[in-house]
């Protein structure tokens, strides 16, 4: 059996739509780019992005946020699917804003799934 490889794009495109999919199934909705209640404009990136990359960072193995960053800047399907990508340093600050509600997409993605909790929760 062959193995199916897919390109960063379509890993991004779906792992975005299992973000939006796992949120609604957990009624979770955005409002003004935010998924938490939190003062302030909208962000330029929207917090299911911020999500998405997080995720991402995850799935291609990098360990350490300044090579993932380097990736990111050199990505041109990257840069056209989040062109408003933030610096460092506040994609780290809310990925962090953002943990409470991963962990419970976890448990939503498990559920669309039909698996149990996942080996990282808290419930374990």
């Amino acid at each position: 059996m062959a193995l199916a490889t897919f390109s960063v794009e379509d890993t991004t495109l779906a792992l975005y739509c299992a973000i939006d999919d796992a949120l609604s199934h957990a009624g979770i909705v955005a409002k003004n780019g935010k998924l938490t209640d939190r003062p302030g404009p909208a962000p330029d990136l929207d917090d299911r992005e911020v999500l998405c990359l997080a995720v991402l960072q995850e799935v291609l193995g990098f360990e350490s946020d300044h090579a993932y960053f380097l990736w990111l800047e050199n990505q041109p399907c990257i840069r056209d699917l989040f062109p408003k990508l933030i610096k460092r340093q506040k994609f780290a600050e809310r990925r962090a804003l953002l943990t409470e509600l991963a962990l419970k997409l976890s448990g939503a993605f498990c559920a669309l799934t039909g698996e149990g909790q996942p080996l990282f929760s808290s419930s374990t």
